[in-house]
């Protein structure tokens, strides 16, 4: 057995392959073929009821991703005394809106004005207004956009500022000071608590009655806000949590390559003089570049999986889906509403998204040695 592994003849890929094959088996089994029956059950109209399933080619697809800019007719003079199902009314505050109610109208709506047909089936998403024309923003599937915005969104703040935080928590906590294991503890424990939990503790927390959080600010003479009861505050109170949540993980991270960095690098510096800004900037900073792109690249993928929180804290997606993601939306089609074909084109797409903004990172931020 032993002659095996040294693989006299000097070929060391059998046995190379023999050690990463647990692994290869898991991923093939977990990752691999999961992955490509979901890309089958998207070509299909597929329910949870269990009856037999048809071919529907691209359609999910064309569905999830049809938008369009949709040309509106001129506003009239005088506006009509009721509401039409397709065209312009005057709301009772004054102003001008544009109703879209597309099943109410049997005829061609090109009748209506020259290009509205082809949207038959879209839904109205937002009107803007380009040099005096009005244009609506036309979309089949709006809350999957919603729920894209929303995730980058998430994402383009708690990667940078978890990341911050978590390098300026691991140089504290590397410091040769007393209880620095506690403080090590502290800030990694909401990492290995389970999210439900968290998430149930800081919906108490944001309670706009009796919240600490609430109660805190009061002391400044701020609030009380509902933050999950308002779509201007129901996200962004997702993110602090989420922030506070997984900080530790990427800290400790940090901590590793803090301490792999070399302390006659610093002593080098220090004899030229430079300040400890000047060895952050010089010296911390491209050592931990390999360290670096590894938890911008994990943080990434786990802010787009944002789901739990959601879930526990805004279940149906938050006031006016403020707070809908796209696990959220895949989940909600696939168990909730039994559209197994279509929230497999959902997952689809959302492994398309993310592969494509992880490698764009890797590209941006490609991995070298930090002493090249």
């Amino acid at each position: 057995m032993s002659k095996f592994f040294r693989n006299e003849g000097g070929d060391q890929r059998v046995t190379a392959f023999l050690l990463i094959s647990p692994a290869l088996i898991l991923l093939v089994l977990f990752m691999v073929i999961p992955f490509l029956r979901g890309i089958q059950l998207s070509l299909t109209n597929q329910q949870f009821t269990g009856a037999e399933a048809e071919s529907v080619g691209l359609e999910n697809y064309d569905q999830i991703l049809s938008i369009g800019l949709m040309a509106l007719p001129p506003r009239p003079e005088t506006y009509p005394e009721r509401r039409p199902s397709v065209g312009w009314y005057e709301s009772s505050d004054g102003s001008a809106q544009f109703r879209w109610r597309t099943r109410a109208v049997d005829e061609d709506l090109n009748t209506i004005y020259e290009g509205l047909e082809r949207y038959r089936d879209y839904e109205v998403s937002t009107l803007i207004n380009v040099f005096g024309n009005d244009y609506a923003v036309m979309m089949k599937e709006p809350l999957f956009w919603t729920s894209l915005r929303n995730n980058l969104l998430f994402a383009a703040i708690v990667v940078p500022v978890q990341t911050a935080l978590a390098l300026f928590l691991a140089i504290l906590i590397n410091q040769n000071l007393p209880f620095m294991n506690v403080f090590r503890t502290t800030y990694f424990s909401p990492v290995v608590t389970a999210m439900v939990i968290i998430a149930v503790v800081w919906s108490f927390l944001y309670n706009p009655r009796f919240g600490l959080i609430n109660e805190m600010v009061g002391v400044f003479g701020l609030g009380p806000y509902d933050w999950l009861q308002s779509s201007d505050s129901a996200l962004i109170a997702i993110i602090i949590m989420s922030i506070w949540q997984g900080v530790g993980f990427q800290m400790i991270i940090f901590l590793a390559g803090l301490q792999d960095i070399p302390e006659d690098l610093y002593e080098a510096a220090g004899i030229d003089g430079a300040s400890i800004w000047q060895k952050f900037r010089f010296v911390t900073l491209p050592m931990l570049r390999n360290t670096m792109i590894f938890v911008i690249l994990t943080t990434t993928i786990l802010a787009f999986r944002l789901f739990d929180q959601v879930n526990v804290m805004t279940p149906d997606g938050g006031p006016d889906n403020s707070t809908a993601t796209m696990v959220w939306f895949a989940i909600r089609r696939g168990w909730g509403n039994g559209e197994i074909g279509f929230a497999s084109a959902v997952s689809v797409v959302f492994v398309a998204i993310v592969l494509a903004i992880s490698l764009l990172q890797r590209m941006i931020v490609r991995s070298e040695s930090a002493l090249d």
